[in-house]
């Protein structure tokens, strides 16, 4: 079972909002999106069961995009979503994404979404803009980036 990924959003915008720091709508899909790769190469399940396409500028949640749109370039406030509470160990695991990832801006995290033999570029290939990018996909190119960084780590 996942999160709606909304609700994953919603905990993106509420704890930036604590730092003082409003997110970009950019950031936060960015942000909600590798929050899911990262459950998918740690737990191996997905953190939310919305789907995530190849739009133009990167990978998007739908409903995310959707949900928070109207708010602007910056997104201001939670949006109501109805759904249980977040796990705490799940909180915990947020909170190493938003303080790894949420200090960068977010054409950086753009880019780190749209390397080349990363999901968004294989699903643009094969399907185009809008294509699907399966949880597969991005699962393996998680395990591949904890794998460079791993052998990163024992050269050093």
């Amino acid at each position: 079972m996942g999160y709606d990924a909304r609700q994953i959003a919603n905990w993106f915008v509420a704890r930036s909002k604590r730092d003082g720091k409003r997110l970009s709508i950019m950031s936060l899909l960015k942000l909600t999106y590798i929050a899911h790769g990262w459950h998918l190469e740690t737990q191996n399940a997905p953190l939310f069961l919305n789907r995530i396409e190849a739009w133009q500028y990167g990978p998007v949640i739908p409903d995310v995009y959707r949900a928070f749109r109207n708010q602007g370039i910056n997104v201001t406030h939670p949006i109501p979503v109805s759904e249980a509470p977040i796990e705490p160990s799940d909180e915990k695991f947020l909170d190493e994404i938003y303080t790894k990832y949420g200090k960068l801006d977010a054409f950086t995290l753009s880019d780190l979404t749209h390397i080349q033999g990363g999901p968004w570029d294989i699903a643009t290939k094969t399907g185009g803009y809008y294509a699907p990018i399966p949880d597969e996909l991005i699962k393996q190119h998680y395990i591949h980036k904890r794998s460079e960084f791993n052998n990163k780590a024992a050269n050093a």
